[in-house]
Formats: structure tokens, C-alpha cells, sequence
């Protein structure tokens, strides 16, 4: 009997205005391992690849409205909007100097310290460019 292949995603397609600022926040802040980045005045794009799973940006033809509310997640209460959010595993021993790296370059913040969420994981949310919440978290080492 052979085998049944399951489905596997692989891309998600989003869609920003300045692929520059999301650049500058996810490479340069958030230290993720870019895989291309292409920008002339017809076309751009940015992409990550993480763990089987592609992230594609694409510039915008025409402004797309900044997500202003919190994004619902499971990990923590406030948020009201019901939008796509995302969460992005950041490892412990640089946890602690990238959130005051991203307090010191304004980007916006759901709460003043990370929180520990679910009696599991230190959650730390913020906000991309697009407004996107973007729960940074380390499962902490059992000893």
C-alpha cells in the first residue's frame, strides 16, 4: 500500500508598502536569514526561508492601510483585531538585548516587559511596518 502524501504549505504571499522598513526590521533587528531581496521602481520583493516555510514579501502597487489594532493570539489578552499575526522563536540568550534594541528604535510594543504566557514560553509582542503583531518568544531551557 502506498504511501499518502500530505499536504504541505510552504509560501505565504503578503503584500507591504516599504519593503526597506520590513527589511530593516526583520534582517537587520530580528537577525532572520534573508533569502533574496530584489527592488527597482517596477518590482520588489523580500524573502525568508524558515524551517520549510517561505515568507514572501511583495511591494504594493498601490498603499495598503497599516493594521492599527493588536491581532487576537492565543498567547496573550488584548488583542482585538482579527487579523493574520504571526510568532517568531527568538533564541534566550539574545532575548533580553533585542527587546530594549526594539524599545530604543521606537517600534511600537503590546506591553513594557516580556510576559511569561500560557505557564510555558517569555512572549514579547510588537508591530512590524505593516502593523502586523509579531509575538517574539523563547521557550525557556529545562533544567
Amino acid at each position: 500500500m502506498g504511501e499518502i502524501k500530505k499536504a504541505n504549505l510552504t509560501f505565504l504571499y503578503l503584500l507591504a508598502n516599504d519593503l526597506k522598513a520590513l527589511r530593516h526590521f526583520y534582517s537587520d533587528l530580528l537577525d532572520m536569514k534573508e533569502n533574496s531581496y530584489y527592488e527597482d521602481e517596477k518590482f520588489g520583493w523580500l524573502s525568508y526561508h524558515q524551517e520549510g516555510l517561505e515568507m514572501d514579501w511583495f511591494r504594493a502597487e498601490k498603499p495598503i492601510p497599516i493594521i492599527e489594532e493588536w491581532a487576537m493570539q492565543p498567547g496573550y489578552p488584548g488583542g482585538t483585531k482579527e487579523v493574520i499575526s504571526w510568532s517568531i522563536e527568538i533564541d534566550e540568550s539574545v532575548f533580553p538585548s533585542l527587546i530594549e534594541k526594539i524599545k530604543l528604535e521606537g517600534i511600537p510594543v503590546f506591553q513594557e516587559k516580556p510576559e511569561f504566557r500560557q505557564d510555558t514560553y517569555w512572549g514579547f509582542s510588537v508591530k512590524d511596518p505593516m502593523g502586523n503583531t509579531v509575538e517574539l518568544y523563547y521557550m525557556p531551557k529545562k533544567k
